[in-house]
């Protein structure tokens, strides 16, 4: 879809000192283009006299309807907005232009822009002297986006400060404490003395699995992992995902969102109205590195901290498991916190537990369940009639819209009767809930101690 490696030209000037190049240089207006673009707010400008000259910018090329990196890119950006504040706009301005300008109007521009919560400016214009502008900038690779690939474009950006002459390509995923330093701080020209430690004592880094860079790569530029969700935020705080979303549908999000959202998921199509109706762009990810990915978020706690030691025989069991690929289904309802408590070896009969909410606008009605693990999957619910305790069997539950179902301890639960394997702690086993109108849905619940 895209090519990851940063092209440059010879005529980019990479930033490997601090000296300064006079504006009368090559790099003014002799060099640069001042192609006419709009803004999103429908307002002609040129390249160069108007976004660039003695300006400290970053410049990117995107388009609204790019399925993957584009999204990313742009919420990448947002971080790097978020610690520059104020200074965006004023002493540093960042420009995307589209690469799709048929389609990208400066509505859909000012509407995409407005999704991300973005501060900066965003242009469109003529196709061609866009394409120009890019081979200008060394951010063109020649023939990728031709015929049915027309949108397939280098992922890299460029930062400078035209004033002085400073140049170089970035990769829009660059940590955005690093993109923010170097745009308000190396571009300026502003050097202070570096104090710390000897690298002598600096600390042995530890091993990363594979879905740690995954994380940071992939899901950190869109979520937190702080247990704290903002008013702007772009994304759910993603702190205990893997317990409050079942596992079945978390692989199939995580690998074709997209497609979940077409064929209106539930919580697809909720996440994506709470979220300002920005959906989550499509990672490529394979089944294994789903599977890795779900393996760290599952003992994350900190972002900042090491996997707690536990993941390494959580890994490796994944790895030696045959990895079936789960098709994309709708789901009836959301599931959380799904879990059945470990059983003594010989005991018959055992209880599940979660809660079940109707994202959907209709009511729901839970009328059976099954497991290739137990013989007899009921509903049951313990309540107190004329001063004792009593067990009684449920027909069937009733969910209205936006209400949840909980099955806990000393209330609703799941019966499981007859297991046909011994289920210890860390195993897992399928439940299959049975809908009025014969909609099923196959959770995966976690065999824990206790909870």
């Amino acid at each position: 879809m895209f090519n990851p490696l940063p092209i440059v030209s010879a005529a980019i000037l990479l930033l490997v000192s601090t000296f300064s190049i006079s504006a009368e240089s090559i790099w003014g207006g002799d060099y640069f283009p001042n192609t006419k673009l709009i803004t999103h707010e429908g307002k002609t400008v040129k390249f160069f006299d108007d976004l660039i000259k003695d300006k400290i910018v970053a410049i990117n090329f995107i388009y609204t309807s790019c399925p993957d990196v584009c999204p990313l890119e742009t919420a990448q950006l947002t971080r790097v907005q978020k610690i520059m504040g104020d200074r965006i706009g004023n002493d540093v301005h960042f420009y995307s232009i589209s690469i799709d300008p048929e389609n990208d109007t400066p509505a859909v521009l000012a509407e995409y822009r407005q999704r991300f919560g973005a501060k900066w400016t965003f242009l469109t214009g003529d196709k061609e002297e866009i394409k120009d502008l890019r081979r200008k900038l060394g951010l063109y690779v020649e023939g990728i986006d031709t015929g049915p690939n027309k949108n397939n474009h280098n992922v890299s950006m460029i930062i400078g400060n035209q004033k002085t002459g400073r140049w170089m390509t970035r990769s829009p995923f660059e940590n955005p404490h690093v993109l923010a330093d170097q745009l308000g701080n190396w571009l300026s020209g502003w050097v202070s003395k570096q104090e710390g430690d000897d690298y002598d004592t600096a600390p042995e880094l530890r091993s990363l699995t594979l879905g740690e860079p995954i994380f940071r790569t992939r899901c950190a530029t869109c979520h937190s992992v702080d247990g704290v969700e903002n008013e702007d935020d772009i994304g759910p705080d993603l702190l205990g995902v893997t317990k409050r979303r079942e596992q079945q549908w978390l692989i199939k999000w995580l690998r074709s969102p997209d497609k979940m959202i077409a064929n209106k998921d539930p919580i697809a199509l909720a996440l994506l109205k709470k979220y300002n109706n920005l959906p989550m762009p499509n990672l490529r990810l394979n089944q294994q590195e789903v599977m890795e990915l779900i393996t760290y978020m599952d003992e994350l706690h900190d972002p900042n901290a090491a996997p707690a030691t536990s993941l390494v025989s959580k890994l490796k069991a994944y790895r030696q498991s045959k990895v079936v690929a789960l098709p994309v289904s709708v789901d009836v309802v959301a599931v959380m916190n799904a879990w059945v408590r470990e059983a003594h070896p010989k005991a018959t009969t055992n209880a599940g537990f979660m809660t079940l909410i109707n994202v959907s606008d209709q009511p729901v009605r839970l009328i059976g369940a099954s497991s290739p693990d137990f013989g007899i999957v009921e509903f049951h619910e313990m309540k107190m009639e004329d001063g004792m305790m009593q067990m009684n069997e449920l027909e069937e539950l009733n969910i209205e819209p936006g209400a949840q179902l909980k099955f806990e301890s000393g209330g609703k639960h799941l019966m499981l009767k007859y297991p046909k394997r011994s289920l210890q702690y860390g195993d897992q086993t399928e439940i299959t809930l049975e809908f009025a109108g014969g909609a099923t849905q196959i959770l995966s619940l976690k065999i824990i101690k206790d909870y």
